[in-house]
């Protein structure tokens, strides 16, 4: 699209919305009235603008011109300002009060709003009380287009909204003050934006503004990309100086100075030194004084023939539990905290329907749980009652906008006796933090996950810690029952979880290995078999049935690139179907595609029924696409929601998933590459968390050498957390006075 530069003044505002900005209206130009669509906020009739785009057809609205950016000045003739304030644009000013004052002041209208509007009392109609209402409104108007014009400079016009939402009339004097607190306080904005920002006004590179927010930077990465929850006082410092260039002692300095301010946490140890951002030092405090008080307080609920209670079971449900099943269910129905962990077809689910039995039939209360929507469903399905994401159990909401808040805490807590968490390997340290908070002690807490796959997202391993620590009722099943050991899928799970090779015999019904020595040939094969030969011979959809699993997003075998190649043999386009360009990403009607992160205020409708909130990890369908509105429809399991284009940042293609993503769901039949890669992605634990996510078939192509490294590589990257020795009492925290905000 060639980019075109236009001027002129807005006759119509046909469409605009206010929280987006996205305007549909009428400019009128030297040569032409013209059609001109995008992010351009208050746009208002009689506006004089400047716009940057291109034109485009749209196949229903014809010809239009789409803004890039915008450029916007108060009109400068008498008829221009009449339009203007005759639109609504001034509340108070209506068409008639516009006229008056108009010709009473013509071309000096705005001086006089702006200046002296105690002389507005000269026109019929306006007492003293709306004259300076009218001119507050002015003003506030007028200062939103100096803060846009301001923020335009560096940012584009969505975040610039964001911003003046925050700061109000202020924004241009708290960026200039400090532009590093739009790191702290505006979603989207990193460190390295702001930092940019900061070099254009003028800050030194050495300023201590800088060294904060660098520092903070530094630790919020540590956290949330690599899992850790503190780092080492030195490495810090030294991440800081590559991050920074400037002197180290000056950045040290820097640390002992927020940590007298209480802007950082710091734990002696005997190696030296844990640096925490305050609320990781807060939430692993929290959880290990939560859970050791769980574990030390019985519960109200106290089942005295549990024995008794077990046969009956086994009679009821014409099982036989194995001697660790049946220790589990006497620890969950009779101890304050229980930990349940196993591979697949160890029982985890036999056990469960044990203990909720229990619990419906002396009348416990109980909660069921998981850290994902694809999670909580699949417990539903196995246990027969309703489980809810942890987020949605604990009520969230966001404060100002974008701050995630939970309802449910230590002042509203859990109604419940009992509360079990499935696939609690998931749960990093935050959300740990929140559900503790509001689960009273008293409460039975069982914990369930399976500890050998890939840690959480987030930072910390808190159920890895937890039973590392030693100081809680931990069952570990490891028996395979009968029915599972007739599954190749589960033998080569627990296989691969023992560093052995697993099993890829040709006559094999639901595991399988084919070999190929390239990339592109791995690639095309599997595009192949997802598109072609796995949905003809087991007569299954491509789309619905079929999941790939990749360790990465980056390369010829990551995310990116197969899911181009996926998208084009499985939704290829056409002229019917309405496709949206997003960067490199193409979005078409179709199109498989994920949500990256929780949105609990998406509206949904299915059939007569209505709710709210998309979950990160949920799959689904674009319906349609309506680029005039900005809009997408889509389907997740036939819960229908509709997208605004600036949500679309928090969806991606799902043809092709990394393995991290997966966790907590499975898929029917699952296709994996095997490849050439860095050590820390061809891990054990990455490929015992695929092959555990397949219900009905894994198929594994690539390379025999990376699978034989994955299988014996079971190097768990270490994490920087101490849940563990303040479980065992080995360290305490020590917090200083001041301040925890900077």
């Amino acid at each position: 699209m060639e980019l075109v530069t236009l001027e002129g003044t807005i006759e119509e505002v046909v469409y605009s919305n206010a929280d987006t900005g996205y305007t549909v209206c009428k400019i009128l130009t030297p040569t032409d009235i013209i059609t001109a669509v995008g992010v351009m906020p208050y746009a208002e009739a009689g506006e004089s603008v400047r716009i940057g785009g291109g034109w485009e057809n749209h196949s229903s609205y014809g010809r239009q011109f789409r803004i890039s950016y915008f450029e916007k000045q108060l009109p400068q003739d008498a008829a221009a300002i009449l339009k203007y304030l005759a639109s609504g644009a001034v509340k108070g000013i209506g068409r008639v009060t516009a006229e008056r004052i108009v010709d009473s002041y013509g071309i000096n209208t705005f001086d006089v709003i702006e200046s002296n509007p105690e002389m507005l009392t000269s026109v019929k109609g306006i007492s003293p009380k709306k004259a300076k209402a009218i001119h507050e409104n002015f003003m506030e108007q007028n200062g939103m287009r100096s803060v846009m014009m301001f923020c335009g400079s560096f940012f584009g016009v969505s975040t610039s909204m964001k911003i003046y939402k925050k700061y109000g009339a202020a924004t241009a004097d708290v960026i200039k003050e400090n532009p590093y607190l739009l790191a702290d306080n505006i979603d989207g904005i990193g460190f390295r934006k702001s930092d940019e920002v900061a070099m254009a006004l003028g800050f030194r590179h050495d300023c201590r503004e800088r060294m904060v927010s660098g520092i903070k930077h530094v630790l919020s990465t540590a956290s949330y990309q690599n899992g850790h929850c503190y780092l080492p006082e030195d490495k810090l410092v030294s991440s800081a100086y590559e991050l920074l260039k400037t002197s180290r002692d000056a950045l040290s300095e820097t640390v002992a100075f927020m940590l007298t301010v209480g802007a950082l946490i710091a734990v002696d140890l005997p190696e030296g030194r844990a640096i925490y951002l305050p609320e990781l030092a807060d939430a692993e405090d929290y959880v290990a004084k939560k859970l050791l008080a769980l574990y030390n307080h019985p519960p109200e609920y106290k089942l005295k023939n549990i024995d008794g209670e077990i046969r009956f079971l086994e009679s009821e449900f014409g099982v036989e539990y194995a001697s660790r099943q049946a220790d589990a269910i006497r620890s969950a129905v009779n101890c304050g905290l229980t930990i349940l962990t196993g591979g697949p077809g160890t029982g985890k689910t036999t056990v469960i329907k044990a203990i909720i039995s229990i619990f419906q039939r002396i009348g416990v209360p109980f909660l069921l749980a998981a850290p994902t929507g694809r999670a909580a469903k699949r417990m539903s399905e196995a246990s027969g009652c309703e489980a809810a994401t942890i987020h949605r159990m604990l009520e969230v909401k966001y404060e100002d906008g974008d701050e995630l808040q939970f309802v449910r805490n230590e002042d509203m807590p859990l109604s419940c006796g009992a509360l079990i968490v499935d696939e609690t390997s998931m749960v990093d340290i935050p959300l740990m933090y929140s559900l503790l908070r509001a689960v009273p002690v008293g409460t039975m807490l069982i914990l369930i996950g399976d500890v050998d796959q890939l840690p959480p997202v987030g930072p910390g391993q808190a159920l890895r810690d937890i039973i590392r620590s030693e100081r809680f009722n931990v069952i570990k099943l490891d028996k395979i029952f009968r029915q599972a050991e007739e599954s190749l899928i589960i033998k080569n799970a627990h296989a691969i979880n023992r560093g052995e090779m697993p099993e890829t015999d040709e006559r094999a019904m639901d595991f399988f290995f084919i070999e190929r020595r390239r990339s592109d040939e791995v690639r095309d094969l599997i595009c192949d078999l997802v598109a072609r030969r796995l949905p003809q011979t087991y007569k299954i959809s491509a789309i619905d049935d079929l999941q790939v699993l990749t360790p990465t997003r980056k390369g010829i075998l990551g995310t990116v690139e197969l899911n181009k190649c996926l998208q084009d043999k499985l939704n290829p386009y056409n002229s019917v179907k309405t496709e949206k360009r997003f960067g490199e990403t193409v979005f078409r009607t179709g199109d498989k595609i994920m949500q990256t992160r929780n949105n609990y205020d998406i509206v949904w409708t299915k059939g007569s029924l209505e709710g709210s909130g998309v979950f990160n990890g949920d799959i689904g369908r674009i319906i349609s696409i309506n680029p005039g509105a900005e809009t997408m429809v889509m389907d997740f399991d036939g819960r229908i929601a509709e997208y605004d284009f600036q949500m679309m940042e928090d969806v991606e293609h799902a043809y092709a998933i990394t393995v991290h993503k997966s966790q907590g769901s499975e898929y029917p039949f699952i296709v994996m590459p095997i490849y050439d890669a860095p050590p820390m992605l061809l891990t054990r634990n990455l490929l015992y968390t695929a092959v555990t996510r397949a219900q009905k078939m894994v198929v594994l192509t690539g390379m025999k050498e990376p699978l034989s490294r994955m299988v014996t590589n079971n190097r768990i990257t270490k994490r920087y957390t101490l849940l563990k020795s303040l479980l065992s009492g080995e360290v305490a925290r020590i917090y200083p006075k001041g301040s925890r905000k900077l």
